[in-house]
């Protein structure tokens, strides 16, 4: 009876089991033919249905909502608008693709951008099923929808400390065949291709350092050794093409360039210590932006990586010379204006201590669905179509990145641009345009906006690391002329270890690692150049009471000057003078005279600083000889004499 027992429940449990697992492993996709469609349009729905090596059966059907954003945390909750079948008694135990034609009247829908949902429904509810997105557009209803696409080009650094290159990651985006997903020529193809299509680009000023020089030839990381790639290696020559499509891209009619840090770092993690590197990134960004590029002006609008502008971190690009850039639309609530001005399309921000700045907000539900970690150009449009729908009440409409790297492949990225070219209800337009067209006609607002960005284990340690290293980098930086070779190439390393892909949300301890080797580098470099910087205190054999002088010698070893304070300290001394002296050391050997006045026995120490970081010391004690004691010493000294005299006149005559 037990065996039976048992025998039936194994039966049942496999009867069951195609549907429980079915439930868990099933897929449904789902995508248009077109990305946008006019009212009596017929829409055909490309869906293809996974079983995930289950057997799955059920009813496929098509469910119509009203219009909603892509951003919406449910766009399909509640009652559908339609809903259709597709196949009753659908069947599959592999991969089966199919397609379903509708008219949009059938569909129940008009202008705007509709969610609809494609299910395979089992006697539980839903087995499996996708999202896609309906954009229609009444084109000629109203007037066309400005549209300013900001896009970005970037790269992590490449290079070890060393300049050595780690691989050939940044090569492979420069090969035209076969064409790489995130690949760099595109845009350049792509201006050429729809010239009447306007793009803002914020390129990465290290992605064109690394360019350059690998097209002067480089050295290859391979394993434990290292390979020299010369200037006419295949290699060398992509990436050489590629800074010349940049070039390109900079000089024709439908680009604008942004000004942008010299590496994509995370702004306000430089602004919370108060650091100024945030204006060193983007002074070096424009020097290799206009020379690599060849800009024959530098650029207007700035961009911060992630779009992340905060109360502190606004200064940076007002500091420099950005007259507008673009922060995300959740940002609106941070700025302190009247009611009145709670729409307005762009604001004149300034931060607490009075720069100001042109921002605009970007469409965050278009913006996700264009630069998202998972792009969706069916979700993009149905943004804009809802825009549209409206009236055109929220021009323009910014598509700008919170995501560093955009996923939107080059093959994407075209079939967008072919809908843009047909698009008689879009205008596309630079944010130089926008500036122009939107000007803030209003007061300054100020921008109530901080964010802790130091989250998680691995950015808190590098961030600790980033902080040690950052301190001896400022020593150097106040102590050498900025224009220096040694500064200039200091500064490009301590821009790189503050690069957001290493710093960011996320960071992972592989990436890590490389910037840390930056930090390691970038300590070692400053403690070989402080090392060749000595400093030497001396004081007279015989010192009066109540007052004395200390030659202080300092030696640089360094074939460049040296600004530096140099401080004598010591107890109950009073230096009439003063007890430091910032003072430019030539190379070779400075004297400098430090009188003091004491009140007795104590210890001086010198010391050579920077920024508050001592470079080198030395000390010497002050022996100060009283009056009495130096009638003592005047009697003993009298009396030694005398015998002396004594000795040879009379003792040794005898």
């Amino acid at each position: 009876m037990a065996l039976i027992f048992l025998a039936g429940f194994a039966a049942l449990s496999a009867w069951d089991r195609p549907a429980s697992l079915a439930a868990a492993q099933a897929s449904v996709s789902a995508v248009t033919d077109k990305l946008v469609y006019r009212p009596g349009d017929t829409a055909t729905f490309n869906i293809t249905v996974d079983s995930g090596g289950q057997t799955v059966s059920g009813d496929l059907v098509l469910k119509v909502y009203t219009p909603a954003s892509p951003a919406s945390a449910n766009p399909v909750g509640g009652q559908p608008l339609t809903q259709l079948s597709i196949r009753n008694n659908f069947k599959t135990s592999g991969k089966e693709s199919l397609q379903f034609g509708a008219s949009l009247d059938s569909l129940g829908v008009s202008a705007g951008g509709y969610p609809v949902r494609v299910s395979l429904m089992g006697p539980g509810g839903e087995l499996a099923g996708a999202t896609a997105w309906l954009a229609v557009v009444d084109a000629g209803a109203h007037a066309p929808l400005d549209l300013v696409i900001v896009w970005p080009v970037s790269s992590p650094p490449g290079r070890n400390p060393a300049g050595q290159f780690e691989n050939t990651a940044l090569v492979t985006r420069c090969q035209a065949s076969p064409e790489a997903p995130d690949s760099i020529l595109q845009n350049w193809d792509l201006s050429q291709k729809y010239p009447q299509i306007k793009t803002t680009y914020a390129i990465e000023p290290s992605l064109l350092d690394q360019l350059d020089a690998m097209s002067r030839g480089f050295q290859l990381k391979e394993g434990s050794g290292v390979r020299t790639l010369a200037a006419n290696s295949p290699e060398a020559t992509a990436a050489g093409g590629c800074l010349d499509s940049l070039k390109q891209l900079a000089a024709s009619g439908n680009s604008e360039i942004l000004a942008t840090p010299y590496t994509f770092a995370n702004l306000p993690l430089l602004a919370k210590d108060g650091w100024e590197d945030g204006n060193g990134q983007f002074r070096i960004g424009r020097d290799v932006e206009s020379d690599l590029l060849g800009l024959g002006q530098d650029p207007q609008g700035g961009f911060a990586p992630g779009l992340m502008v905060t109360t502190d971190s606004l200064r940076y690009l007002a500091d420099t010379g950005s007259n507008y850039t673009v922060l995300p639309g959740s940002f609106r609530g941070s700025v302190q204006a009247g009611p009145d001005l709670a729409g307005a399309v762009s604001y004149r921000l300034r931060d607490l201590s009075g720069e100001r700045i042109t921002a605009f907000f970007a469409a965050d539900d278009a913006s996700a669905a264009l630069l998202g970690s998972q792009p969706d150009p069916q979700a993009f449009f149905a943004a804009l179509a809802n825009d549209y729908a409206a009236g055109g009440q929220a021009n323009p409409v910014i598509v700008a990145p919170e995501v560093l790297a955009p996923a939107l492949s080059a093959q994407q990225r075209d079939q967008i641009y072919a809908a843009i070219k047909g698009a008689a209800w879009l205008n596309t337009m630079t944010l130089a345009d926008a500036n122009n067209k939107y000007r803030p006609s209003t007061e300054p607002a100020t921008l109530f906006k901080y964010v802790d960005t130091v989250s998680g284990y691995v950015s808190q340690t590098y961030y600790q690391n980033l902080t040690a290293a950052h301190s001896l980098f400022e020593a150097y930086r106040e102590a050498v002329d900025s224009d220096s070779m040694p500064m200039i190439s200091l500064s490009r390393k301590m821009f790189a270890a503050e690069s957001g892909y290493w710093t960011g949300p996320g960071a992972d301890p592989g990436s890590a690692n490389q910037g840390l080797a930056y930090l390691s580098d970038i300590i070692n470099s400053v403690h070989s150049e402080f090392s060749r910087i000595s400093i030497g205190v001396s004081l007279p054999l015989l010192q009066g009471s109540g007052s004395g002088e200390a030659d202080v010698t300092v030696k640089n070893g360094n074939s460049y000057p040296v600004t530096a304070d140099i401080v004598v300290e010591a107890g109950g001394v009073n230096f009439p003078r003063g007890s430091d002296q910032r003072t430019q050391l030539k190379p070779g050997l400075t004297v400098m005279k430090f009188p003091y006045r004491d009140a007795g026995w104590s210890r001086l120490n010198a010391s050579i600083k920077s920024n508050g970081v001592v470079l080198a010391g030395d000390n010497a004690t002050i022996h100060p000889i009283s009056g009495r004691v130096w009638i003592v010493l005047g009697v003993a000294g009298a009396a030694l004499i005398i015998g002396i005299g004594y000795f040879f006149l009379i003792v040794k005559r005898r």
